[in-house]
């Protein structure tokens, strides 16, 4: 019986699932520190987007406000980010990179590729292209 026909794998939630599961343990295999993935996520927006709001980057990577406020909390604790309210609304949250939030990026960089790599090994370039686009079809 092929793994495309036996239940649970069959299904592509089982497959998205079990693909998330191998990602943690690859990045916690590769990436030494207390960094994680949403960590990096928030890091590598603010660098882009420096001075954007807290829900903004909610909205980019599509994570609850709620999230957001405790990964953004971590981050600021950790020296990594600052956060000041917005001088035109004061509800909001605005962050930035601090210098150390910086270097932490930098180091993380070249070990997301290896995890990347190891997590896309067993596919050529242009499958993992296509799984990429398929993935962010998927996400609509």
């Amino acid at each position: 019986m092929s793994a495309e026909s036996r239940e649970p794998q069959r299904h592509t939630g089982f497959l998205l699932r079990r693909t998330q599961q191998k990602h943690l343990a690859v990045w916690q295999a590769l990436i030494p520190g207390e960094t994680t993935s949403l960590q990096y996520g928030v890091l590598a927006v603010l660098e882009r987007r420096p001075g954007i709001a807290q829900k903004e980057i909610a909205q980019e990577l599509d994570i609850d406000k709620s999230t957001t406020a405790d990964v953004c909390t971590r981050l600021e604790k950790f020296g990594l980010v600052t956060r000041h309210q917005d001088s035109g609304d004061r509800r909001h949250k605005m962050l930035d990179l601090t210098d150390v939030g910086r270097v932490e990026l930098a180091r993380l960089r070249p070990l997301i590729d290896k995890v990347q790599d190891e997590l896309t090994s067993g596919l050529t370039d242009s499958e993992h292209a296509e799984l990429r686009r398929l993935l962010a079809k998927l996400l609509g």
